[in-house]
């Protein structure tokens, strides 16, 4: 197997960040947002000197003059958010964009992933983690700008007043890192919210795929439990990080509200001794109050980062994830359309419980293959779509190893899916995907076409999220026929009519054979009705050769076969 590239938080957060030549922009924004907080700390200096050097000496010309500066740093100060913000925004949108389809592009890899992820999962991953994530370029952007605040108000309280200026620049460094060490307890519970949060989401999603399925079994209030356990589990880890949340928000509040009444007093105590003008006095208090946001700005940058990590840390992991298979070292001999033989031989085949298993399929054959556990059924289906190498042994097909083609290569030619295959939103025509005459050929194969004549719009009739405007059995129908409809030289099929009575079943095994003329078919079920169609059956069984026959054979002579099939 082929190691993946490690993908640490930190290149989950630089490819949100700077991706896409966003780099630029989230400068553009770091710069305007500064020139913003700048802006901002100049109004109050402004205002005192307008009081120094126009109120105080009642010089009109000096007040017009320090009006028009105060209007232009007023103009200064709007245009530069405005573009700024604009352009946070952008960088923020287009790289939570930029994680959500990494994420999809990981989930969508043919190559799979160990270990596996369920929906909910990759759901949240791609939706809120992706977002936490983005979110970070507006916190960078502001906190930076924050700093620059602080660091002008510094400068200008040096001016005014040497003490003031010092006790602003030697208090912020230990309060700064008093907050850092504060915000890590958040950071690990906000890690463990988004864990089980996750598992909640996926759980719901489970849930609702299968209400129909759980209804029928009576198993409703034992999946309720299930996800109310899960639920409230994720509800006791937000309630936690937001109790640490509000923690950290009282301790900044106390910290920067001192720090700043610190500030104003000592600022008093120098006026009161005649040590400031009125004009300075004002430009010190707005210069404190101004100081509460960047503060307060630049200390909730620990809490930022910290949520910042906690979703990269989730989605590199996924980015990271090893692949379930490797790539491939050869190609297909005769990929072409039409040009693939369809014929399949196992060699000391080892999947699940089932150890050194040979057989071999003819091209054009239509072969049922029973085992004896249903877990040995979905390892070989797994095996024949290459979702998970052999243990041992190998799978050929027209002479190359499976597990040696690329995945991709391999799917143009051999169609596996899953036996819950999953019905999409859209419509009937779009569920088969296939030309015109193809699908209404697979449609009538799997005897869904009456069920589709019957519906108002026919082939363009909707079809609901998850299938559920349909029943169990048209949703199975419908993705038997999408699996007809590929015309694939190789199909292997789990169990296709499980959801159907014996009737339909029995016309549904005629009209798979019937469609599949010349092409070689696999079905990997237990279905009487369907191995009584099929050209042989392969029976095996853990710790037992493979036994071949029709089904009237193995129903004569082989007691495994009976049974598995016929008890």
């Amino acid at each position: 197997m082929t190691p993946v590239t490690p993908v640490t938080p930190h290149d989950v957060l630089r490819r949100a960040l700077t991706g896409d030549r966003r780099g630029r922009r989230l400068v553009g924004a770091s710069m305007g947002l500064t020139g913003h907080q700048v802006a901002e700390a100049a109004v109050p200096v402004t205002v005192g000197a307008v009081i120094d050097q126009a109120v105080a000496t009642g010089d009109a010309g000096a007040l017009w003059r320090w009006l028009t500066v105060l209007a232009l740093v007023f103009a200064g100060l709007l245009c530069s958010w405005r573009f700024a913000a604009r352009a946070a925004a952008r960088v923020a949108e287009y790289g939570a964009h930029d994680v959500r389809m990494a994420v999809a592009r990981r989930a969508l890899d043919p190559h799979g992933m160990t270990p596996r992820r369920m929906p909910g999962e990759l759901v949240a991953l791609a939706t809120g983690d992706a977002r936490t994530v983005a979110r970070f370029t507006h916190t960078l952007s502001s906190k930076l700008a924050a700093a620059a605040g602080i660091v002008t108000s510094a400068v200008a309280l040096l001016v005014i007043s040497l003490p003031l200026g010092l006790l602003v620049l030697l208090g912020t460094p230990p309060m700064l890192l008093a907050m850092q060490a504060l915000s890590r307890p958040l950071e690990r519970r906000s890690e463990q919210d988004h864990e089980l949060v996750a598992r909640a989401g996926a759980g719901a999603d489970d849930l609702l795929c299968g209400l129909r399925v759980l209804h029928g079994i009576g198993g409703g209030p034992e999946a309720a439990r299930r996800y109310r356990r899960d639920s409230r589990a994720a509800l006791a880890a937000t309630l936690r990080t937001e109790r640490a949340q509000a923690w950290y928000s009282a301790a900044n509040t106390l910290l920067t509200g001192g720090f700043l009444a610190l500030i104003a007093l000592v600022g008093a105590r120098l006026a009161a001794r005649g040590q400031l003008t009125v004009g300075e006095l004002v430009a010190v208090v707005g210069l404190a109050q101004f100081l509460q946001g960047p503060l307060v700005d630049v200390a909730y940058f620990a809490s930022g980062l910290g949520r910042a990590r906690a979703s990269a840390r989730r989605v590199a992991a996924l980015l990271g994830a090893e692949p379930a298979v490797g790539a491939g070292t050869r190609a297909l001999p005769a990929v072409a359309a039409g040009a693939v033989g369809g014929r399949i031989r196992a060699a000391d085949l080892t999947v699940g419980n089932l150890v050194g298993a040979s057989f071999g399929i003819e091209p054009g054959e239509f072969v049922g293959i029973v085992t004896d556990d249903a877990g040995n059924a979905r390892a070989l289906l797994d095996s024949f779509a290459r979702r998970a190498d052999p243990d041992a042994g190998a799978l050929y097909l027209d002479g190359a190893a499976v597990h040696e083609l690329d995945p991709d290569d391999l799917h143009r030619v051999v169609v596996a899916p899953p036996h819950d295959a999953a019905v999409f939103t859209g419509t009937i025509a779009g569920n088969v995907a296939g030309e015109g005459p193809a699908v209404l050929a697979a449609l009538t194969a799997a005897r869904v076409h009456e069920d589709v004549a019957a519906l108002p719009a026919g082939l363009d009739s909707p079809v609901t999220e998850q299938g559920l405007s349909l029943s169990g059995g048209q949703r199975q129908r419908l993705a038997l026929a999408r699996a007809l409809a590929t015309r694939a030289p190789v199909l292997v099929l789990h169990d296709p009519t499980t959801s159907v009575d014996t009737v339909t079943e029995g016309r549904i095994a005629a009209g798979i054979r019937a469609e599949r003329a010349g092409l070689t078919t696999v079905l990997l079920t237990t279905s009487a009705t369907l191995l009584a169609e099929c050209d042989r059956v392969i029976v095996l069984a853990a710790g037992a050769a493979a036994t071949t026959g029709t089904h009237v054979e193995l129903s004569a002579t082989s007691s495994t076969y009976r049974k598995v099939v016929l008890a």
